[in-house]
């Protein structure tokens, strides 16, 4: 309450009486410390977590299904990982392996992306 005091007591003009001041700091929607308060996920119905999981198994990108349910990335990773589905994909030995033959053949790092299905940088990542 006192900081609330100072900020109004700087402030030109009329001052609002002191009791209004109270009322809206106990009416804030924030917490003491000046953190917002934390929204939950939206939760989704069955039928719209079915239609998540068939949108990535058709397009393969997480942001992509996300985005057609209209919910956070990392909101339908968390259910795509509850339906038990893996969607980070690694670079195996036998990956990283072609790529290396590729690349001493004089492929680029881009070509070779395209062919194995990684991107660029994480092609490039494994050639280090």
């Amino acid at each position: 309450m006192v900081d609330l005091l100072h900020h109004y007591s700087k402030q030109l003009g009329d001052t609002p009486p002191v009791q209004s001041l109270v009322d809206k700091a106990q009416a804030s929607t924030r917490r003491a410390g000046g953190a917002a308060v934390v929204k939950r996920a939206r939760q989704l119905r069955p039928e719209e977590i079915e239609a998540l999981i068939n949108h990535y198994r058709e397009h393969g990108s997480v942001t992509t299904a996300a985005k057609a349910v209209g919910i956070t990335r990392q909101t339908a990773g968390r259910y795509l990982s509850d339906a038990g589905i893996v969607t980070v994909r690694r670079m195996s030995d036998a990956d990283i392996a072609r790529a290396r033959e590729a690349h001493e053949a004089g492929t680029s790092v881009h070509s070779i992306a395209r062919i194995i299905g990684f991107s660029p940088h994480t092609v490039a990542k494994a050639l280090k």
